[in-house]
């Protein structure tokens, strides 16, 4: 989760800081959050659902990453003038392994071979196919020239997306969440990126919109299509629920938000005063 969220910062955080950061973080705001919303905590007693850590994972990380990217600024004019990848093979050999391995947790999260695990992974592979085959078709709608770094954006939008609900939602929810992130991401990614106080923040990786925006639409549209016939007895507005689990997983994702932000502003506060926060 940490190395996530340094992704806003990449190229500028003081190593030394970052492992201070880190153990904080992880104790203090992670831990917090874990325990609230998994294992019978005070969100999941309200109902509140999130199957691989779409929440306490990616949202966390994607407003925390925001903040610290915030707090210790921008990286200098000459890194942002030359930003291209050095090695589009890395890229893409990175991006297989890392699809690979979500079919092992979001598989894995169920603590038992069986339908639902079954489930899981194909949920995986639609939603993360479909958001990665919406990003390349949104390039071509928008005038943009498809690349592979775009299309590993979408591909893990996908992949962030169906986190929450993996076990959750039925295939024609997981290809409808891939749909909806993608899109959302995509115009959030190119568009909102450049309006105030979006604009003011250098985001070198783009995590607060990969990780913090997908992880909150999987996680609300969970509340959407949560699936009965799935994992547990959730039931989403679609299937008869009403609204209730769509609100339980608005004011969770509300809160996982606000306490991420405000926990990272004061522990890099707090680390700043003993070592810098920036590289020299």
């Amino acid at each position: 989760m940490p190395l996530l969220s340094r992704g806003t910062v990449l190229g500028r955080r003081n190593f030394k800081a970052c492992i201070q950061f880190v153990v904080w973080w992880s104790s203090l705001i992670y831990t917090v959050n874990a325990f609230l919303i998994w294992g019978g905590g005070w969100f999941a007693h309200k109902g509140a659902i999130d199957y691989s850590g779409g929440y306490v994972i990616h949202l966390a990380a994607g407003a925390s990453g925001f903040i610290a990217a915030w707090v210790i600024g921008p990286s200098l004019q000459r890194d942002r003038e030359v930003d291209a990848p050095n090695n589009l093979a890395m890229v893409a050999i990175g991006a297989g392994l890392l699809w690979m391995g979500w079919n092992g947790f979001n598989g894995g999260d169920w603590y038992s071979a069986g339908e639902i695990a079954s489930a899981s992974i194909l949920n995986t592979n639609l939603c993360t196919a479909v958001a990665f085959l919406v990003w390349v078709a949104l390039d071509y709608m928008t005038g943009r020239k498809p690349s592979l770094i775009g299309s590993v954006n979408g591909m893990i939008v996908g992949l962030v997306a169906i986190t929450p609900g993996a076990g959750f939602v039925n295939g024609w929810g997981a290809i409808i969440i891939g749909v909806v992130a993608s899109t959302l991401v995509y115009f959030a990614l190119n568009y909102l990126s450049r309006v105030r106080p979006f604009r003011n923040v250098d985001d070198t990786l783009g995590v607060g919109y990969t990780h913090g925006f997908a992880g909150v639409a999987g996680g609300l549209l969970v509340g959407i299509f949560a699936n009965k016939l799935m994992a547990g007895e959730h039931e989403g507005l679609i299937s008869g629920g009403g609204l209730h689990l769509l609100w339980v997983q608005a004011y969770t994702a509300a809160w996982v938000i606000v306490f991420s932000a405000i926990g990272t502003f004061i522990l890099l506060k707090l680390v700043g005063l003993v070592i810098p926060l920036r590289m020299s």
